[in-house]
């Protein structure tokens, strides 16, 4: 039996991590973490480790590029795929450039993630 792939879920609405770890579980991933900030991802990626961090971009205290920029400076093989309802092109382009893998809107389509996930830890 090969094992799941793991995921740090960042988000500072806890409905919507509740939401997203149910659908991560179908998609095949495991959950290991939750963060609602991004000073919490960035603390728990170190302790964790995930395969992949699902991270949403407005948060309190730190939000998700600036996580992104700390995550990656500490390991630039991270893989970060930036979840968010902001849409702007903009806001996307700067992502990726900063390393993220992919880009997910919200809300979340369970066959995009699960395709764009899965891609992100290939």
């Amino acid at each position: 039996m090969t094992s799941r792939p793991t995921v740090l879920l960042c988000d500072d609405s806890r409905a919507l991590r509740m939401l997203a770890a149910r659908q991560l579980d179908d998609c095949g991933f495991h959950v290991v973490g939750e963060a609602g900030n991004g000073h919490e991802a960035v603390s728990q990626y170190q302790a964790l480790k995930p395969d992949v961090v699902l991270m949403d971009l407005v948060m309190p205290e730190c939000d998700g590029k600036q996580a992104l920029g700390r995550i990656l400076a500490q390991d630039p093989a991270a893989r970060v795929v930036i979840l968010s309802s902001l849409g702007a092109q903009s806001d996307i382009e700067e992502c990726l450039k900063l390393g993220a893998r992919s880009y997910l809107q919200k809300p979340i389509d369970p066959e995009v993630m699960d395709r764009v996930l899965h891609e992100a830890v290939a």
